[in-house]
């Protein structure tokens, strides 16, 4: 069983050295050149994001109030619970409406990988997917009928050989094509 706590996600600088991040996995893990990651990353101030040239991105906040996203002169408004879609190759502000927030993202490059990150709340049999995060305090799986807590930002990794059922609490379900 392939749990990744939040301790050993890869800490890294953001690539406009304004916040940090945690990748949870990445096609190549800790190094550039990915087709696909997946990371967390706090925001604690208004900021610009960070440039990534021809990736699409998928962006659920996890803890905090509303984000607002000035994607190249579209606002996107980021709540908690709903996944927010934009290009990461164009110019994107973000401003804090309540405070600082944190962020989980799934970023994959246009014509090489696509993902789907979806928020889950409805216990029961969860679809195949290549990893689950915990977004609420807690979340209770059941892993081929063994019962496994996960904690804010755990990540499980490999899911998509495992039959799960979400027992409680709220998760990110990912998959990657």
């Amino acid at each position: 069983m392939s749990i990744q706590r939040f301790s050993e996600h890869l800490k890294a600088p953001w690539p406009n050295g304004r916040g940090t991040s945690y990748e949870i996995a990445s096609q190549t893990p800790g190094v550039s050149g990915w087709t696909w990651r997946v990371a967390i990353a706090p925001v604690v101030e208004d900021c610009d994001f960070s440039h990534f040239e021809n990736v699409h991105r998928q962006l659920l906040i996890i803890s905090g109030g509303d984000m607002v996203l000035d994607v190249g002169g579209e606002i996107i408004i980021c709540k908690h619970g709903e996944v927010a879609i934009f290009a990461g190759d164009i110019a994107t502000t973000a401003k804090l409406v309540d405070g600082p927030i944190v962020d989980l993202n799934l970023m994959t490059v246009r014509g090489k990988a696509s993902g789907v990150m979806t928020h889950i709340t409805r216990p029961g049999l969860l679809p195949k997917a290549e990893m689950l995060v915990c977004v609420s305090e807690t979340a209770e799986i059941t892993v081929d009928d063994q019962l496994v807590t996960l904690h804010h930002q755990d990540a499980f990794l490999d899911a998509s050989s495992n039959q799960i059922k979400l027992i409680s609490g709220t998760l990110a379900h990912i998959t990657l094509a």
